[in-house]
């Protein structure tokens, strides 16, 4: 898969040129054309857990937290419309994060995401859990789903979500653009 062979080297997004993210980007947008599902804000294929294998959003959801790298991964629950993202920081996941979300399907391929908190864990024990503020929404548009891979692109508004000029770029915490998360899945539970 020619996305698979422009991450490679890219440390999951993190460590990224401007070069680098630009053929990402085109990979991404030449897999998106190819999306074989009809109705991906309501496929089945969303339900379970998916790694992150790219991406440009700001920290923690790019498989960071603070110097630390790790693995950042999403369990949908389509039942309770509810998800969670983890990430994992090696060895042994002795710092992890999560942080609890749910959705609402809005068409075909959006969904309005709210967030709930978010838990920082060191050794497997609650540091602490941050609640957020009500209003604290995304708009996802699931631009390509299969049965293995995924790829969501996320803002603060629609608006956001259609810029043009946030494709290909690092996003920075508080951008109102685009970022754009590519994922593959994996066994329940990450």
């Amino acid at each position: 898969m020619a996305l698979e062979r422009s991450v490679a080297g890219t440390d999951k997004g993190l460590t990224c040129t401007d070069a680098q993210r630009a053929a990402i980007e085109d990979a991404i947008a030449r897999l998106e054309a190819l999306n074989p599902t009809a109705v991906p804000s309501d496929s089945l294929a969303l339900e379970g857990a998916w790694e992150v294998t790219y991406s440009n959003a700001p920290p923690p959801s790019n498989g960071s937290l603070g110097p630390f790298k790790g693995t950042a991964y999403q369990e949908i629950n389509l039942a309770d419309g509810t998800y969670v993202n983890r990430l994992t920081v090696p060895p042994n996941d002795w710092l992890g994060a999560r942080l609890r979300a749910d959705w609402t399907r809005v068409d075909d391929t959006l969904w309005l995401v709210t967030f709930r908190d978010v838990t920082v864990s060191v050794l497997g024990f609650d540091l602490f859990t941050k609640a957020f503020d009500e209003e604290t929404t995304r708009v996802w548009e699931h631009s390509f789903v299969s049965e293995t891979h995924r790829v969501v692109r996320a803002a603060r508004t629609m608006e956001g979500l259609r810029r043009e000029g946030a494709r290909g770029r690092a996003a920075v915490a508080g951008d109102d653009d685009d970022c754009v998360f590519t994922m593959r899945r994996v066994g329940a539970g990450g």
